[in-house]
């Protein structure tokens, strides 16, 4: 596709209006390179957590017309498309050339000060993925950032998510760990503590760029720390003023309803992302989970085409 072996010579002009948005509500970015790179390998897909779930198949349609190569589902449908109905869901994901990606194991999350290990709904998770072909199960803690839990409470957690781990393995899937605002990984401190206590045998990383960089963590650092348990990225921005409010008050900016926003009109340092998953080489799915935002006119089908238009802009590359 042409499109993205021309984004490296892309004017930050040029980049704005091919996403339809203006120089007022954008961060400026740094320069990118002068000499054109060539298109990123990575897989994109959609979450459709934009979406209420009763426009789920409508945000398949979408995402599948918009040239995204797979989805990341949310833990409901797993309870909407139990049984005999796993069969009909992975048929029309199939029309629609969708592959599935992930699944948010929403249901399950570990703490530190608990015991509770959630295997059985751990189980029906891993089975409904697999029985759609897909390939990560989605993990956050559930645990608080700024509580200041013990060493042995963060290794009790992290074996606890090992297990985890040996579980999907077990079913040909793979546990990532998702860092998260009002979770321990919130800070790079507690991203930090949850990976040294768990396996990388069993559980990988899935850096989310927006959350990393709300929560005070540079995302581009983290991608190369963790180069070798990366195991899926996500994708979305965030709001100026969500991240003003962070840096005065983390809490209150993890309550806003609106603390993210479409690729290109936040402050996330997208091209910084781009060189370290070059330098990464990381080939993974690249997910656009945008969530907490606020719809532009044409809905989350526009705000879709928005992220498509500014990652091929990036580098990404999209069928259709």
């Amino acid at each position: 596709m042409t499109t993205g072996a021309r984004t490296g010579s892309l004017t930050r002009r040029d980049f704005l209006l091919r996403s339809g948005l203006s120089a007022v509500s954008c961060v400026a970015w740094p320069r990118p390179p002068a000499a054109a790179a060539s298109p990123l390998a990575n897989p994109v897909g959609y979450s459709h957590i934009s979406w209420p779930s009763e426009e789920l198949l409508r945000a398949f349609e979408t995402i599948s017309a918009l040239g995204y190569q797979g989805v990341q589902l949310l833990g409901y449908v797993q309870e909407a498309y139990a049984g005999g109905k796993t069969t009909e869901l992975k048929e029309n994901l199939q029309k629609l050339k969708l592959d599935v990606a992930a699944l948010s194991c929403v249901k399950v999350k570990l703490r530190p000060d608990s015991p509770e290990m959630f295997t059985a709904q751990f189980r029906t998770y891993a089975g409904f993925l697999h029985d759609l072909g897909g390939e990560i199960m989605q993990l956050t803690d559930g645990g608080q950032p700024r509580t200041p839990y013990s060493a042995a409470e963060i290794k009790s957690m992290g074996a606890r998510m090992n297990e985890l781990g040996k579980m999907a393995r077990d079913a040909d899937l793979t546990v990532g760990y998702h860092p998260h605002v009002k979770t321990i990984g919130e800070t790079r401190e507690g991203l930090g503590r949850v990976l040294d206590a768990t396996d990388p045998r069993y559980v990988g990383l899935i850096a989310d760029v927006a959350h990393l960089t709300l929560g005070g963590s540079d995302p581009a650092e983290v991608i190369r720390t963790y180069r070798e348990r990366l195991v899926l990225l996500h994708l979305k921005d965030v709001r100026k003023d969500a991240l003003d409010l962070a840096r005065q008050d983390p809490g209150a900016a993890a309550k806003l309803k609106a603390r993210f926003c479409e690729i290109g009109q936040g402050v996330v340092n997208f091209p910084a992302v781009i060189a370290s998953l070059r330098e990464s080489s990381f080939r993974g799915w690249a997910i656009v989970e945008l969530d907490t935002f606020t719809p532009p006119p044409g809905g989350p089908a526009e705000s879709a085409r928005i992220n498509r238009d500014a990652l091929r802009a990036l580098g990404f590359k999209f069928g259709g």
